[in-house]
């Protein structure tokens, strides 16, 4: 599938709508790598600064999300979309969406930081979950990256990778909430901070979760198939049957 399909209506105003839901959707997804980016230097340095420009950030994705909304009620109630072009409609919805609950976990990393200003923790790493917490972190902004791409590209060349990262970040998670669990037990005093790394934990995991939805998305946009019940063998096949040219 092109891009060009989306823009090749009779109808100019169609045509316009259509791009701009594209252009609003890659919008809102800079919006969210940034912030995503501005809280891992927050984390990294024990920037307070930062991680309140990352939670002030939140407002303009929001404000993005019912942008593209607004847009896709319009396009819906005054012109004729096709069947391509309500997939469009549909997936640029669902997408909106995940990047906006993305956004939300992002801001509980921020919170995180400020939690641990206020507990004056100085080395955080040394505390059980920190270090997968950041690999979690970083396999997740990097599927963040590859779904949007996807989505500019109107490619599924990234799904299985999507797929598999998700779940590796599933494991991480595993392993790392059992040592955070081990963690209040050896030691009580870091309580505070052990919370928020397990709810933090919790976001990026999420946020891994999203990124795979924004994959499957781009798949029913660009295949005309829902593939979210599918089971893992089954959603793998379906995947490995693409030709991949788009």
């Amino acid at each position: 599938m092109d891009k060009r399909e989306f823009t090749s209506h009779i109808s100019g105003e169609l045509n316009r709508n259509l791009e701009d839901l594209f252009n609003h959707i890659l919008e809102m997804g800079g919006l969210v790598e940034s912030q995503f980016e501005g809280v891992m230097m927050a984390l990294t340095e024990s920037n307070v600064n930062r991680a309140q420009e990352v939670i002030l950030l939140d407002r303009a994705v929001n404000n993005a999300e019912m942008v593209i909304d607004k847009l896709c009620a319009k396009v819906l109630a005054r012109q004729h979309p096709t069947a391509s072009d309500l997939r469009l409609i549909i997936a640029t919805i669902r997408i909106a969406i995940d990047l906006e609950r993305i956004g939300d976990e992002i801001v509980k990393i921020a919170k995180m930081v400020l939690t641990f200003a206020n507990e004056q923790v100085d080395n955080c790493a040394i505390l059980p979950g920190y270090i997968p917490l950041i690999d979690m972190s970083n396999r997740s902004i990097n599927m963040l990256h590859d779904a949007l791409d996807g989505f500019a590209r109107v490619t599924t060349e990234a799904s299985l990778k999507l797929i598999q990262e998700e779940e590796s970040v599933d494991n991480i998670y595993k392993d790392a909430y059992k040592d955070v669990i081990d963690g209040f037990k050896t030691s009580p005093e870091n309580a505070a901070c052990l919370a928020e790394i397990l709810i933090t934990l919790r976001a990026v995991e999420r946020i891994s979760d999203h990124a795979r939805n924004i994959g499957e998305s781009i798949i029913y946009l660009i295949k005309g198939k829902d593939v979210r019940e599918l089971d893992k063998a089954s959603l793998v096949a379906f995947i490995n049957s693409f030709d991949h040219e788009g």
